[in-house]
């Protein structure tokens, strides 16, 4: 079997942390001592409300929690970072709070023999229908409703790392994500859209109202100020070769919760 870690980023998103909390307490008990569940919070000031949510669940679900203690904005780029220099396995799962996942889903990624030269991609399926008005420019004949997520990932940390990690110069800015993907190295890896038994258009994973309320950094100014000390590896973007990993690939200050 399959030791998994599922990294979530979280900013404010309760009810969907409890969802997610108790999707895993509810699968079968044997798996879980293959899975740990990692929750970072990037930089939400909730009063002690996300570790208390979690606390409530330590005691079943193999858990870890961070909180990033300075809010940067978008930085779910570098909660991944931080993420996957924790994780302690070596298949990792990168997901957004709204990604709801199947049981059967859980079960085939922990019993599925995995092929290490592939990062898996998931279908998807969106769920608009809740929160409409922010996507009202769009025509609905034009929604792809089953594609692949931008940024779920199943990979193996030599995989995410052969990118070099998220490039830090998107902190504040939701682009990163194609910056990552083509920045893996591809004479290594190659990716596959993960198929469950159940046939390719079955749906592996659904997006509920997706809608991340969280500031970003408008002013170049303002990106300035939160990027200076890291200017070593923001000049040297994800396309140089010989960044790889820097020691210095967090740039924010953290803290382990649990």
């Amino acid at each position: 079997m399959n030791d998994i870690t599922f990294i979530f980023t979280y900013y404010g998103q309760l009810e969907k942390l409890i969802h997610q909390c108790n999707f895993f307490d509810h699968l079968p008990g044997s798996y879980k001592d293959h899975f740990e569940l990692m929750f970072i919070n990037d930089g939400f000031e909730d009063d002690g409300l996300f570790q208390d949510t979690l606390n409530t669940y330590k005691d079943r679900l193999n858990i870890t929690a961070y909180r990033v203690n300075e809010d940067l904005g978008f930085n779910s780029h570098g909660c991944r970072n931080l993420g996957m220099l924790k994780s302690k396995t070596h298949w990792n799962m990168m997901l957004d709070m709204d990604v709801y996942m199947g049981k059967y889903l859980v079960e085939e990624m922990l019993t599925r023999e995995l092929d290490e030269s592939i990062f898996y991609v998931f279908k998807v399926e969106f769920n608009y229908k809740d929160n409409p008005k922010d996507y009202t420019h769009i025509d609905p004949k034009e929604i792809l409703k089953w594609v692949a997520h931008p940024n779920v990932w199943l990979m193996t940390k030599p995989c995410f790392w052969s990118s070099g990690g998220y490039d830090t110069e998107f902190t504040g800015l939701r682009h990163g994500d194609g910056e990552f993907f083509l920045a893996i190295d591809k004479e290594k890896y190659d990716h596959l859209v993960f198929h469950p038994d159940h046939g390719e258009d079955y749906p592996t994973i659904n997006v509920q109202n997706p809608n991340r309320a969280k500031s970003y950094i408008n002013s170049s100014t303002e990106r300035a100020g939160y990027l200076k000390r890291t200017v070593d590896f923001v000049t040297e973007r994800n396309d140089n070769k010989e960044r790889k990993l820097k020691k210095r690939i967090i740039c924010f200050p953290w803290e382990q919760l649990i």
